[in-house]
């Protein structure tokens, strides 16, 4: 019983390392990979020494066959290989799982990081309306922007700064300013050029804003007119 047992236990050895280096040679380890010769062998060694587990699962009388018939050792032998050579499937599998997940860990992040940063868009204007800031740390103006903006220009500023809502369209501000498409469209291009206006992308459509450097512009021509 002792020599049976032994002779068994021979053979998942065996059969295991021999499955082992089958599954390193099949999967081209590199010198870069040095555990790979390893593992490989581990799990052949994993996979022929659990066949015993499946024969008992599957009540087959393999192994006790097996005494009274040598020759049924090399079908022990044979699924003691394949148990050896099979065991590259789950460590492809589980790599191939933790592949995918990778990709769409980073997928996920980068979608993340793309709505974070169109939100910082769309709340920097906000926070700019509603923090009062430092006078001596304000944009810079310049006097000879100022003077060639056009009537249309600071009338669309003044819509800006003055409206109930931060983000203005373009049709709400051709409505409230009677003025026509065209010419509101020009000033805000030219004072987006100025660094006066601002746009966003929302999932409204483009909306509009007025910048700090448009605010002191609107306070400037108030403070001129008085």
């Amino acid at each position: 019983m002792l020599d049976h047992l032994l002779i068994l236990t021979a053979v998942m050895l065996v059969s295991g390392i021999l499955g082992g280096l089958v599954n390193y040679y099949q999967m081209l380890f590199t010198e870069e990979d040095p555990a790979g010769l390893a593992r490989c062998l581990i799990m052949g060694l994993c996979g022929a020494l659990m066949v015993p587990i499946f024969l008992k699962f599957t009540q087959s009388d393999l192994l006790i066959e097996i005494q009274g018939d040598p020759s049924r050792l090399l079908i022990f032998t044979g699924y003691c290989l394949l148990a050896a050579i099979a065991s590259r499937m789950f460590v492809f599998n589980a790599a191939r799982r933790q592949l995918r997940d990778a990709s769409i860990a980073r997928a996920r992040v980068e979608n993340l990081e793309q709505e974070i940063r169109a939100m910082q868009l769309e709340i920097m204007p906000l926070l700019e309306h509603e923090i009062e800031g430092d006078p001596d740390q304000g944009p810079t103006l310049d006097f000879n922007q100022i003077r060639k903006l056009d009537d249309n220009a600071l009338h669309v500023l003044n819509l800006l700064n003055s409206g109930e809502c931060v983000f203005r369209s373009l049709a709400g501000m051709v409505q409230e300013g009677n003025m026509e498409t065209n010419s509101v469209a020009r000033a805000l291009n030219s004072l987006l050029v100025l660094e006066m206006v601002g746009k966003i992308h929302s999932h409204l459509g483009i909306r509009w804003y007025i910048t700090d450097k448009g605010r002191q512009v609107v306070r400037r021509r108030r403070t001129e007119a008085a």
